[in-house]
């Protein structure tokens, strides 16, 4: 697989993969290169913590999210109502995760507010909350 044509690529928590002269990566670089590709996959509470809101929202998994809960719609409301906003978060989650200091819930909130209080619960959950990030490979 030619991935890049250089002679390191920095990979996050400051590691390095050293590719091969002809650009090549063995399977088991391409994995940790995979995986660079979206930092926020597959870490414990601890080192989400290390994840900016910059790095988070940006990530592929989180704009693939945004795009299979609500078609990044701030104001889709789902499930007869129970689930609210781009995330498409219940009640419990806005109230949990401080959305209601933004609005009574997820659907009334900015897009900016909702993926604020998204991140908050990402930070405590991970993916969890949201099953389609399972089957999402970055």
């Amino acid at each position: 697989m030619n991935i890049w044509k250089q002679s390191a690529v920095q990979v996050i928590f400051g590691l390095s993969v050293v590719i091969s002269q002809q650009g090549f990566l063995s399977p088991a670089s391409a994995a940790v290169v995979a995986t660079a590709d979206d930092p926020t996959r597959d870490l414990s509470k601890e080192d989400r913590k290390k994840i900016s809101f910059k790095v988070w929202v940006n990530s592929p998994t989180a704009k693939f999210l945004k795009h299979a809960e609500s078609r990044n719609n701030c104001k889709s409301t789902g499930g007869k109502g129970k689930y609210q906003g781009t995330w498409q978060v219940t009640k419990g989650f806005w109230q949990k995760y401080g959305g209601t200091k933004y609005a009574p819930k997820a659907s009334k909130a900015s897009c900016l507010q909702q993926d604020r209080v998204a991140y908050r619960g990402w930070l405590d959950r991970g993916w969890s909350p949201w099953p389609p990030a399972k089957k999402f490979k970055p």
